[in-house]
């Protein structure tokens, strides 16, 4: 049985061996790993020619191979589903899309609809304006034709002779009159 560093010297040399195909598709990390803590021993030697199963492999280091082969697979796995991934992805983010349109479009309508009552008060209060300005013209019309009967009144008064128009102006009425119009 080898130790750690011996196995891992063991199984540089089959990866060494391999195809360079195949050598590439090994982690850069395992294989960093395997440099950093191999131990280098001239006893341990892999022939390139012969079947792995003829020499004298240690069981760990066939473990770590097979984990090693475990990777690999997984990677291509990875790798040959990521495109499935990606056009799921984007096949997702085109549908949100239409969602967000959708809930956009909810959204104006839910504007349009409260636009639409909104812009229905517009006449009544157009309609309510209106009608306020009309009593409020007919009020100032009023206060004019009252103006006109008072300042009547005055010159009426006025070319009543002054004893008259002294009995009259005891009334606090008309008196009040010829105040307000002075």
């Amino acid at each position: 049985m080898l130790t750690k560093p011996q196995y891992l010297y063991q199984a540089k040399l089959i990866i060494d061996c391999l195809p360079e195909e195949e050598y590439n598709s090994i982690p850069k990390e395992t294989l960093k790993y395997i440099e950093e803590n191999m131990q280098v021993d001239t006893n341990i030697k892999i022939d390139p020619e012969k079947d792995l199963s003829e020499q004298n492999v240690d069981s760990q280091t066939l473990l770590f191979l097979n984990n090693i082969i475990q990777k690999v697979r997984m990677n291509q796995l990875s790798k040959e589903y990521e495109k499935d991934i990606k056009d799921y992805i984007s096949e997702v983010n085109s549908k949100n899309a239409g969602f967000e349109a959708q809930v956009d479009n909810i959204n104006l309508r839910e504007d349009v609809e409260k636009l639409e009552t909104q812009t229905q008060k517009i006449p009544k209060a157009k309609e309510l304006i209106q009608e306020y300005q009309k009593v409020v013209s007919k009020k100032e019309e009023e206060i004019v034709k009252l103006k006109e009967e008072c300042n009547t009144l005055t010159s009426m008064l006025n070319k009543i002779p002054k004893f008259i128009r002294k009995i009259f102006l005891r009334n606090h009425k008309v008196k009040l009159l010829q105040e307000k119009n002075d």
